[in-house]
C-alpha cells in the first residue's frame, strides 16, 4: 500500500482546528429519529443537557442504541480519556452520558 500524501496546506497536529478538513459536517441539531428515541426513555435518564449542548452526539447514541457492540464502544470513547489532557464535558452532560450508559447496560443485560 502506498503512503498517503497529505496536502501541504494541512497544519500541524494540535495547532489547528481540524474540523474544517472533515469530509462531512456533523449534523448540529436533533434528528426526528433521535427525538422519537428520547420520547421513550424513562424520565430519570432523559438527556436534556446532552441534547441541548451536543445534539450530534445524542444523534449518534440514538442511532447506535440497538448495536450491542457499537453503543458501549461509543460510550467508552466519550467517557474514557485515552489521549490525555482532554477538556471533557460539562458536568451536566457527563451525568447524562453516564446515566444513559448505565441504563443501556441494564437494558441489554
Amino acid at each position: 500500500m502506498a503512503p498517503v500524501n497529505w496536502p501541504s496546506s494541512y497544519p500541524s497536529a494540535g495547532s489547528h482546528d481540524w474540523s474544517k478538513y472533515r469530509r462531512a459536517r456533523p449534523v448540529e441539531y436533533l434528528l426526528q429519529s433521535s427525538e422519537n428515541w428520547m420520547d421513550v426513555l424513562p424520565p430519570e435518564v432523559f438527556p436534556g443537557a446532552l441534547a441541548t449542548h451536543y445534539p450530534r452526539i445524542l444523534n449518534l447514541i440514538a442511532l447506535q442504541w440497538n448495536d450491542r457492540l457499537g453503543c458501549p464502544a461509543y460510550f467508552d470513547e466519550l467517557l474514557v480519556d485515552r489521549r490525555g489532557g482532554r477538556q471533557g464535558f460539562p458536568a451536566a452532560v457527563k451525568r447524562d452520558l453516564q446515566k444513559l450508559r448505565d441504563y443501556w447496560q441494564r437494558y441489554w443485560r
